[in-house]
């Protein structure tokens, strides 16, 4: 038990490093207009449960993207925190992923104990609604933080649905509405890399956590 906790604790570190590690790389380096900052933390959805799930987006994560947006980015402390405002969508999300796996784990039993295309097919396909109840989802939280902020005018960031907000505040479509809108055609995208990046990742950490008995020899 120990052994397992201890590896638990190594995926929640790696996890929040990767999300903070990734989202950087994406936004930064390859300069793609997508968030690329949860797919670890629904790995850890899927592996560890609702309080994996949480601990990794609520603790570990915001604590790399801190560091991240401190010490890598070069801004103000106030910065990384106004940043980790997000966490509460990303907090919204697990409780969707965690709530939707506890209903396709049947499904997954069986491609996990015999593998193919058609048992493989049955999970694609659930996996593609939480894709869309994840967009929504998360649109609907970022866009009422994200007008929330601007209401109060903190400083933020420049985000990827940027790009959308002007022509649909040009249309007269309320700030509101813009702020959710905006979202969804970068949140269809980059929730079905998250989820079913996600997924995989699990596949490989719920490997490690639980290795194969080792068979007798006779």
């Amino acid at each position: 038990m120990k052994g397992r906790n201890l590896k638990l604790l190594v995926l929640f570190i790696a996890s929040g490093i990767g999300n903070a590690a990734l989202s950087h790389f994406v936004t930064m380096v390859a300069k793609i207009p997508l968030y690329a900052d949860t797919m670890f933390t629904i790995a850890m959805c899927f592996t560890a449960g609702l309080l994996g799930g949480i601990l990794t987006g609520a603790l570990f994560s915001p604590l790399c993207f801190f560091l991240l947006v401190r010490y890598i980015h070069g801004l103000s402390s106030a910065m990384g925190v106004i940043r980790n405002i997000y966490a509460v969508c990303v907090i919204a999300e697990v409780f969707v992923v965690c709530l939707f796996y506890s209903k396709m784990k049947t499904r997954e039993a069986a491609f996990l104990e015999k593998p193919s295309v058609n048992s493989f097919i049955g999970i694609a396909a659930q996996l593609l609604v939480l894709v869309a109840i994840d967009c929504v989802v998360i649109s609907i939280c970022g866009g009422i933080i994200d007008t929330t902020l601007a209401y109060l005018s903190v400083p933020k960031f420049f985000s990827p649905e940027d790009n959308f907000k002007l022509g649909l505040l040009r249309n007269n479509v309320p700030v509101l509405a813009t702020a959710v809108l905006s979202r969804i055609p970068i949140n269809i995208i980059d929730r079905f890399i998250a989820v079913f990046g996600g997924y995989g990742i699990s596949l490989l950490f719920r490997k490690w956590l639980s290795p194969p008995l080792l068979k007798s020899v006779p």
